[in-house]
């Protein structure tokens, strides 16, 4: 292996000095008569692709001074994986790339991502000439302040309205408490986040938020790599992407915590506070609107007028149902938090993964949401196959800042397809020698 590393580097000379194609690839590779089981073994190279400090993704939003702390934690991230680069069967291209800034809580911070994705070297069928796989289907990604997906998207009306401040221009101010939350249906996917010792497989990139119910992947001895699900047990995966996540984070305290019952009923009379007027003015706006189109079919004797008609006397029994709607969604959540006891309240509030909780009854003549909104709220989920809510824990950000020049969590992963032998490969050679507490000394 140490000579794999060796030719690596001298190829790693080569590329640094100008940006090649990878017919350029081949042909310095030059490999005649090969056989799929030779090109497996062929020494793997490395391409640097951020020659000269090359970046890409989104750069507006960052300062002059942030994409350099970019720059900075991304080389140092390549400066932990290189030493361990060591694999055969393909090319490793590494490159830098900002992300879209995500919210931690309700503060907007700097994501970016070192990334090597690793292109597998093929045996053309007809001249027997070594090639390279342009589309890497392999990669490992190194994100700094990776974000999360949030459990709740859905806002009827103005975007802007549920931002703080409410009706804010800027894109970049936050949404209220309940749209950071995040949901986890399997208590050891916060574990490993919240601990950061060591690699745990899962079937999605991005964690957190309406995952599958079980996002666990396990390698289990003569079957493989798969998901066990309740009803049907276990289900193989070795044909799909396993997403293998180390995070990086520190662990004197946690950086999830649960949310309360209390504290989810109390952002949930926030929410309602939002959406009611917007609920009102879609509907009010639509009744407007309705009232056009009858003008006009009266003035041309139109065969729909009637039908228009009665839409427009639903509409506007909506108009008063969603007053009477939105007060009874409010005294629903008022009562649970004045009758319930400290012991209720504080247990750790749980919903269906399908959002249950919040589903608004059917008229096949009107979307049921231009009345109810999205958190028709009725009770929290109480069996073993809920989704737990969670929120990045205020204390973790006061003592580790995330805006700084350093990351206060990172993600460490590796994407690849068990049943892919060179990705199998670089995971057992190059991977599983990382040493994840070198990348823990670059945290803020």
């Amino acid at each position: 292996m140490k000579k794999i590393f060796f030719i690596s580097l001298l190829f790693y000379g080569f590329v640094a000095q100008s940006q090649t194609s990878f017919k350029a690839w081949e042909a310095q590779i030059n490999k005649d008569n090969c056989t799929a089981e030779s090109v497996l073994k062929e020494p793997g190279r490395f391409w640097d692709n951020h020659t000269g400090g090359a970046t890409g993704g989104p750069k507006q939003g960052f300062s002059a001074v942030e994409i350099a702390n970019a720059k900075k934690m991304m080389q140092a991230y390549e400066n932990v994986c290189k030493p361990k680069l060591q694999f055969t069967g393909g090319l490793a291209k590494a490159s830098f790339g900002l992300n879209s800034k995500p919210f931690y809580n309700q503060e907007l911070v700097n994501s970016y991502t070192y990334n090597l994705g690793f292109h597998k070297f093929v045996c053309n069928v007809q001249t027997h000439k070594l090639a390279i796989v342009d589309e890497y289907d392999g990669v490992l990604r190194v994100n700094g302040n990776p974000g999360f997906s949030t459990s709740f998207h859905s806002m009827e009306g103005n975007v802007a309205a549920y931002r703080i401040p409410a009706n804010t221009q800027n894109n970049n101010d936050p949404f209220i408490a309940i749209y950071n939350y995040y949901g986890f249906a399997d208590s050891r996917v916060v574990n490993a986040i919240n601990k950061g010792d060591g690699f745990i497989d899962l079937n999605g990139e991005v964690v957190g938020g309406n995952m599958s119910d079980h996002p666990v992947v396990e390698n289990k001895p003569g079957k493989g790599y798969g998901i066990t699900f309740p009803n049907s047990g276990f289900v193989t995966v070795n044909n799909d992407l396993v997403y293998r996540h180390a995070f990086i984070a520190h662990t004197d305290i946690p950086f999830f915590i649960p949310i309360t019952r209390k504290k989810f009923l109390t952002d949930l009379l926030e929410f309602y506070d939002r959406e009611k007027p917007e609920l009102i003015a879609n509907m009010q706006n639509r009744i407007k609107n309705l009232a056009k189109t009858i003008a006009e079919s009266e003035k041309n004797n139109s065969s729909y007028l009637q039908d228009q008609k009665n839409r427009q006397v639903v509409q506007e029994q909506a108009a008063k149902d969603i007053l009477r709607i939105s007060e009874q969604k409010k005294q629903t959540v008022t009562k649970l938090l004045q009758s319930k006891d400290e012991k209720w309240l504080n247990q750790q509030a749980i919903v269906q993964g399908d959002n249950k909780a919040f589903t608004v009854p059917s008229n096949r003549n009107i979307n049921s949401k231009e009345i109810y909104g999205n958190f028709y709220f009725t009770e929290f989920y109480t069996g073993s196959e809920g989704s737990s809510q969670y929120q990045i824990n205020p204390e973790y950000l006061k003592k580790y800042p995330p805006n700084g020049a350093k990351p206060t969590l990172i993600d460490v992963m590796f994407r690849f397809r068990p049943s892919d032998k060179f990705l199998t490969g670089v995971n057992e050679s190059f991977i599983n020698q990382l040493n994840l507490d070198e990348f823990r000394k670059l945290l803020q």
